[in-house]
């Protein structure tokens, strides 16, 4: 029981210090605060008065004493490990952890009910236009680790030559690792992670996701589509099912899920 009560306590406490803190600092600003001086010297006065003889001892106002054992003990070695102990307990971690998930969700709640808004305008363009762009710079991340990977190595046995050879190298290893990056996630989990944000899917005519070969497919057809200017694209904006030029090759659909 002793050891349940454990991480309770040390919230409470972390609480009881950090309210002692901040009280502080409310005390010494509202004391500093011009023509607020005289006013509290006042009240002390008047409350001394009314109080009577009995309680006279009763702190009607901080006191420079309290004050500087207050301080004091907010410097002590004693108050940092206390706080320490507070911050590292396992029920302090437990509700940072909760609270940053119910923001993330909330944030993530309010991105798609937008996006939704949008899809109603643009026969769904927007949820795809930010699934794809997330998908872009996740591959492209993979790609430059990797490329920095190689200049290393490369850098080490005297750099590649000629220039153009270096070139051509990396728009084809560019080209295979994006491809890689759709064409997994697409065969494997039926959704990238960028579609996934969003909660679409990409399914074949039996509703599965589609294998490796159709998602290659897929892949080059997206490519062909976004290079006239993503002309490519437009029939998502008038088919019924929401197909682009890469979906009519693969004979695949993007659906909600």
């Amino acid at each position: 029981m002793a050891v349940d009560e454990q991480p309770n306590d040390d919230a409470a406490l972390g609480i009881v210090f950090a309210t002692a803190g901040m009280g502080l600092a409310a005390a010494r600003l509202i004391a500093r605060t011009p023509g607020l001086t005289s006013y509290f010297e006042r009240a002390a006065v008047r409350g001394r008065e009314q109080v009577g003889t009995t309680a006279e001892q009763l702190v009607v106002v901080f006191e420079p004493e309290a004050e500087r054992m207050l301080q004091q003990f907010l410097d002590s070695p004693e108050f940092d490990r206390a706080l320490e102990r507070v911050l590292t307990s396992p029920k302090v971690r437990e509700a940072l952890a909760v609270q940053t998930t119910t923001f993330a969700g909330e944030l993530l709640s309010n991105l798609r009910t937008r996006l939704r808004a949008l899809d109603r305008r643009c026969a769904g363009l927007a949820s795809r236009g930010l699934a794809f762009a997330v998908d872009l710079t996740l591959a492209q991340v993979v790609f430059l680790i990797g490329s920095a990977l190689v200049g290393l190595v490369a850098a080490l046995v005297g750099g590649l030559r000629p220039t153009w050879l270096f070139e051509a190298l990396a728009a084809t290893g560019w080209f295979l690792v994006v491809g890689a990056y759709f064409a997994f996630f697409w065969t494997v989990a039926g959704q990238t992670p960028g579609m996934r944000l969003v909660h679409l899917r990409v399914i074949d005519h039996f509703g599965e996701p589609p294998r490796l070969l159709r998602s290659i497919v897929r892949f080059a057809a997206l490519i062909v589509a976004i290079i006239p200017l993503f002309a490519g694209l437009l029939p998502i904006l008038f088919d019924t099912r929401r197909r682009g030029l890469q979906d009519f090759v693969a004979r695949t659909f993007v659906v909600p899920t």
